[in-house]
């Protein structure tokens, strides 16, 4: 049968469980592969980098709680530049 979950760790667990393969985060599967119970494959082949977006409603001027939630993700994910706010 198919298993299909749109939760990491449901995945990782799956995964562990021997349902079949998985592509995760690697701070979500690290201490799966340090235990064993994963193993990397298609090392040759990493899955290319994935991007984080933010969807809001148009316009230049969104409420505070959702600029403050924005600047929160830029600042804990910036791994390249921001985008224009």
């Amino acid at each position: 049968g198919r298993f299909k979950a749109d939760n990491g760790v449901a995945l990782a667990v799956a995964a562990a469980a021997g349902l079949g393969i998985a592509v995760l985060p690697d701070d979500l599967v690290k201490d799966y592969l340090h235990s064993g119970e994963l193993v990397q494959v298609m090392k040759r082949h990493p899955p290319p980098p994935a991007g984080i977006y933010v969807v809001r409603p148009p316009g230049q001027h969104p409420a505070r709680k959702v600029r403050v939630l924005t600047e929160m993700l830029i600042e804990c994910f910036n791994h390249g530049p921001a985008l224009p706010r």
